[in-house]
């Protein structure tokens, strides 16, 4: 095989990859923002006013895009209690849009937002 082919296969194979992201990419929508703040007030509607005025505060800092301090807020909320499935839900939207939050600035990941989500999962996972 010529030193010329063998350079262009190594260069195919270099791009296939990015090829095929971008064409899958294309078929995803994946700039569709996920907003939590409806669900976690629907879920929690019928909720005692306190725990109401905290999901408030939730969605107000997911609204203003201060995903540590929602993710902070979030956790005693769902640590502890049981949760109806429309509120597992919920919350797990609530860390879908914080993940994406996440995916957009790396920076926002840091150690406390890592440990943090990893409770909600394991929260929401478990179904308490």
């Amino acid at each position: 095989m010529s030193r010329l082919r063998v350079k262009a296969r190594l260069v195919w194979l270099r791009l296939l990859p990015a090829a095929l992201a971008v064409g899958l990419g294309v078929g995803c929508n994946k700039n569709t923002k996920v907003d939590a703040t409806q669900p976690l007030q629907q879920s929690f509607q019928s909720a005692e006013p306190q725990l109401k005025q905290s999901i408030e505060e939730v969605t107000s800092k997911l609204k203003a895009g201060d995903y540590t301090e929602a993710t902070k807020a979030l956790a005693p909320i769902v640590s502890g209690r049981p949760l109806t499935e429309q509120q597992r839900q919920a919350v797990g939207v609530a860390l879908h849009q914080i993940n994406q939050a996440i995916a957009a600035n790396p920076a926002l990941d840091t150690k406390e937002m890592y440990d943090l989500r990893a409770k909600l999962f394991r929260t929401v996972d478990k179904g308490h």
